[in-house]
C-alpha cells in the first residue's frame, strides 16, 4: 500500500449568513468533525466566511446598501480574533485548513481571500483573488499578482488554491501547474445563483474543475456553499429575484488526477463534508512533458 494515502475533506455547507462570529463557530465545528473522521486537510468554499454576498446579483445598489455595510463589518481581518480562533482549532485538531473568506484590511477594503493554515496553527499562505469579475468587481478590491499565485509545502503535500472564475484563465492554470501542485483547492460559492445562465451552472463549473485536475495531474478539492430555506425565502420576495436564486446549489467534488470523482458527490442540498481517501502516489505532474500512455500507479 502507498505510504502517501491520506484523508481529505471538502466542505459543502451553509454559512451563518453574513455573521462573522456565527460562521467562525461553525468553521471550528466543521474542522473538529473532519478531524474526527480522520481527515488531515479541510477545504472551505469561496467566501465561506461570512458567506458569499448573493445580494450582489439580486437588486440595485440602493437595495443592497445596508447589506453591503453589514457584510463589510462582518469581514475577517488577518490576525484578528476570528483568524486566531480558527488557527487554534487547526492546531488543536492537527489538521491543515484552506479557508475561503472576505478579508478586510485596515483601510476598510475587502478582498476575496484564501488562507492556508497548517496543522500547527501557522498561517503559511494568504492570497487575494486577482480580479473579481462582473458584479463582484464593484464590491471587492483586486489582489496583487506578485503575491497571489503561490503554492505551499505542508505536511500533507504541496497545496495551491484559486477562487471561482480564476480557474477559467489559462495563464493562471499554467503558473499553478508549473509549481508542481499536488493538492489544489478550487473554491466556489453556492452554484444556485442565476440558474438560467448556463456558464454558471454546476455541470459547466465542475467540468472546468475536473479538467484542472486532469490537465495538471493532481487532486482537486472543490468545496461549495449551500443556500438554505431561510436565506432563500428572504431573497425570493419578488418574482424577479425568485428567478435568480435556487435552493441548495451545493456541488462539492473531489477529483482525482484523471479528473474523475474520487468519491460520489453529496446531493446538492446536503449540508456536510465530502471526505475521500486519496493516494498521492497517483499524481501525474507531467504538464510540460505529458505522456497519456504512461501507466498510472495502481491503487
Amino acid at each position: 500500500m502507498s505510504e502517501r494515502i491520506i484523508k481529505v475533506a471538502a466542505v459543502q455547507s451553509e454559512p451563518v449568513w453574513f455573521d462573522l462570529a456565527g460562521t467562525t463557530r461553525k468553521t471550528i465545528r466543521l474542522i473538529a468533525e473532519a478531524a474526527e473522521q480522520g481527515a488531515r486537510l479541510i477545504a472551505f468554499p469561496e467566501l465561506w466566511l461570512p458567506g458569499y454576498p448573493i445580494f450582489l446579483w439580486l437588486g440595485d445598489e440602493a437595495w443592497q446598501a445596508s447589506r453591503r455595510a453589514r457584510y463589510i463589518e462582518n469581514s475577517a481581518m488577518l490576525n484578528g480574533a476570528e483568524h486566531q480562533a480558527i488557527a487554534a482549532a487547526a492546531r488543536a485538531h492537527g489538521i491543515e485548513v484552506v479557508l475561503g473568506l472576505s478579508e478586510r484590511d485596515a483601510a476598510g477594503r475587502i478582498y476575496i481571500s484564501q488562507w492556508i493554515i497548517d496543522a500547527e496553527g501557522k498561517t503559511v499562505m494568504t492570497r487575494r483573488k486577482l480580479k473579481p469579475p462582473s458584479l463582484e468587481g464593484g464590491f471587492f478590491a483586486s489582489g496583487d499578482p506578485d503575491t497571489n499565485l503561490k503554492v505551499v509545502k505542508t505536511a500533507v503535500g504541496t497545496i495551491g488554491a484559486l477562487n471561482c472564475a480564476e480557474h477559467k484563465r489559462p495563464m493562471l492554470r499554467h503558473l499553478m501547474y508549473s509549481q508542481s501542485e499536488e493538492i489544489h483547492v478550487a473554491a466556489w460559492p453556492a452554484l444556485g445563483l442565476v440558474p438560467k445562465v448556463v456558464i454558471m451552472n454546476a455541470k459547466t463549473i465542475m467540468g472546468t474543475t475536473s479538467a484542472y485536475a486532469a490537465e495538471g495531474g493532481m487532486y482537486v478539492l472543490a468545496p461549495t456553499l449551500v443556500i438554505g430555506a431561510e436565506i432563500f425565502a428572504e431573497f425570493t420576495d419578488t418574482p424577479e429575484r425568485a428567478e435568480k436564486i435556487s435552493l441548495g446549489g451545493g456541488a462539492t467534488h473531489i477529483f482525482d488526477p484523471e479528473g474523475q470523482d474520487a468519491v460520489p458527490p453529496l446531493p446538492h442540498d446536503t449540508d456536510g463534508l465530502l471526505i475521500a481517501e486519496i493516494d498521492l502516489a497517483r499524481l501525474r505532474l507531467d504538464y510540460f512533458d505529458p505522456d497519456p500512455l504512461a501507466p498510472v500507479p495502481a491503487d
